[in-house]
């Protein structure tokens, strides 16, 4: 090297500021907010884990479940059905009474009004007849 080159090298002072409170205290919480930042994502890994675990386990009890039940769910589907089948016939005998015992609650209330008719014309048959036994007695005492 040339001794001018090295000379000039040598003039070139490099300055360093002293650190004061602000800055140390700056740098340490830089530090630790770093730290803290670092250990919540740690955190929130495990945390993720396991919900993931979690979100394994229910999806696999919900399928345990779907397919356990499946044929309770048939059965009782089956069920409904019936007792569906058993409202349709059970309606439609009631209709049927309900029609046949109007029938006969019209039969009855028609043969009623006869009965009664037939009964005043039976009253009024024995009124004539005791009636005319009544004349025929007074007219057998009174030619005597």
């Amino acid at each position: 090297m040339s001794p001018t080159f090295t000379a000039a090298l040598q003039d070139t002072t490099v300055v360093e500021l002293a650190r004061d409170g602000l800055a140390v205290v700056s740098a340490w919480t830089m530090i630790g907010l770093g730290l803290a930042f670092l250990a919540i994502l740690v955190v929130l890994l495990l945390v993720l884990a396991e919900l993931r675990t979690l979100s394994r386990t229910w999806t696999g009890f919900v399928a345990t479940t779907t397919e356990r039940s499946g044929p309770l769910v048939e059965h009782a589907n089956n069920a409904a059905r019936n007792i569906d089948h058993i409202t349709t016939v059970v309606r439609a005998e009631i209709d049927r009474l309900n029609g046949m015992i109007e029938g006969v609650t019209d039969d009855i209330g028609e043969a009623s009004v006869e009965v009664r008719r037939r009964i005043a014309d039976l009253s009024a048959l024995l009124d004539l007849a005791q009636s005319e036994a009544e004349d025929a007695v007074l007219d057998a005492a009174a030619r005597r």
